[in-house]
């Protein structure tokens, strides 16, 4: 397929949505940035342009996107977003109040970082009813063009809907310059989509939801060149680092198109999350979030491998309330999210317990299926993290203890029904996942 051929399009898909892509531009080139002038004077008329960048990623890239767009009479005005208590900076919404009272207003908003920058200027640009276009500084995620802005507000790790980009902008040797770390975050994050196409198709088994077999399959072509070739990633080849940001980039196009975050995230990014939350909560750091997802993703991939293998399910009793020794201070906003989802249990134990519905969704969710010890081997053979020890948190590695009970209680942070609820049902979590993490993640 010619993904290109998408971007800026509206087509009728066999799902029986109208799919728009509002991203015109994908420029993947070593003069990338030389073209950002003339097609950023086609997405607006007006004058006032505001370059956003951490002061990292401001010497990666931002200086010199400055520089070209200065040669070719455009004049942007720079905000660097500051660091907080010598961390970097992060997505929520004391970051994003900051930049909203300390940035001057603009008709076009430039975007140059990552996951953090560009949520916070995705985030900016669409409460100013403005377009933004994006310079990525690394393959580390796979938010580049979606429209959902993923941020931390009031300690609640949330995803909202926003506005994509207009444009984006790569140079390979900047991502190539990048730390490692970043780039087998990015390939921890694709990874995810085994996991997370799975579970969407659970939803849809289950309760009828919406699902786009297209969004589903639009990695397909992509997916061999790294998997089958993870050390590509680590020498920095030139095809598999291109693979691997198409797919990152047209993993956000999917998110984008569907209107839902399900083709790319399930409940491999519940843990992340979890994780995230509960550092925040703590006052520690946390890892990158690919990292995080890398790790989780090899977790439910074994997990599904699991439960798939029951032949008659034992439903077990679920917990009506959210852990509130686990959960501490989050309890109150986590609670919330889980009482919307206790009526969906019910509705799946109700369904499932009926003659053979159990053994259909087997049939169903066994094709879609990732073997977990490629997806270890992938991020293994990357130079990536595939194991607890690997994972930071607060100056040192995950906790095995930590880490379990993130597993077994995040399902209770976000209303989607993932796999960690069908363990949860089948007692398989936590019965048996303390075997499954020593097996497969320890």
């Amino acid at each position: 397929m010619d993904f290109n051929t998408l971007l800026g399009t509206s087509f009728a898909c066999d799902c029986g949505k109208q799919h728009t892509v509002p991203t015109e531009n994908f420029i993947y080139d070593d003069h990338a940035y030389a073209s950002i002038a003339d097609i950023a004077r086609n997405i607006t008329r007006g004058q006032r342009y505001l370059l956003i960048a951490d002061q990292r990623t401001f010497e990666a890239a931002g200086k010199r996107v400055k520089e070209l767009l200065q040669q070719q009479g455009i004049q942007p005005e720079t905000y660097i977003i500051a660091d907080r208590s010598g961390k970097s900076p992060a997505a929520d919404d004391n970051a994003r109040d900051e930049i909203l009272a300390a940035a001057p207003d603009a008709d076009l908003y430039l975007a140059v970082g990552s996951g953090v920058v560009n949520d916070l200027v995705k985030w900016v640009s669409f409460l100013k009813k403005k377009p933004y276009i994006t310079v990525p500084t690394a393959a580390s995620m796979n938010g580049y063009a979606s429209a959902n802005v993923a941020a931390s507000i009031g300690g609640l790790k949330v995803l909202f809907h926003a506005e994509a980009c207009k444009a984006a902008f790569v140079e390979p040797e900047v991502l190539y310059q990048a730390p490692d770390e970043l780039t087998t975050s990015g390939l921890g994050d694709v990874l995810a989509k085994s996991v997370s196409s799975a579970d969407w198709k659970l939803n849809q088994f289950l309760f009828g939801d919406y699902y786009c077999q297209f969004a589903v399959d639009l990695l397909k072509d992509l997916e061999p060149v790294y998997l089958d070739n993870p050390e590509g990633i680590r020498n920095k080849e030139q095809g598999a680092f291109k693979a691997l940001f198409e797919a990152l980039f047209y993993s956000s196009i999917a998110m984008t198109i569907t209107g839902t975050s399900a083709p790319a995230s399930g409940g491999e990014h519940l843990i992340s999350h979890t994780l995230d939350m509960t550092a925040a909560r703590d006052g520690v750091t946390h890892d990158y979030h690919g990292r995080q997802v890398g790790v989780a993703s090899i977790l439910m991939a074994a997990l599904y491998g699991e439960i798939m293998t029951i032949e008659v399910p034992q439903f077990v009793d679920i917990p009506q309330t959210v852990n509130t020794g686990f959960w501490g201070e989050l309890s109150a906003i986590v609670a919330g999210e889980y009482e919307k989802k206790l009526p969906k249990i019910a509705e799946a134990k109700d369904f499932l317990s009926r003659h053979d519905n159990w053994q259909a969704l087997c049939k169903t969710i066994k094709p879609m299926l990732a073997d977990p010890a490629r997806l270890k081997n992938c991020l293994e053979k990357s130079g990536g993290i595939h194991t607890l020890p690997g994972i930071r948190r607060g100056g040192g590695a995950l906790d095995f203890q930590f880490f379990f009970d993130t597993v077994v209680n995040a399902n209770q942070m976000r209303s989607r029904f993932t796999i960690l609820d069908l363990a949860v049902m089948t007692g398989v979590i936590p019965n048996r996942i303390d075997a499954l993490i020593k097996k497969w993640v320890s």
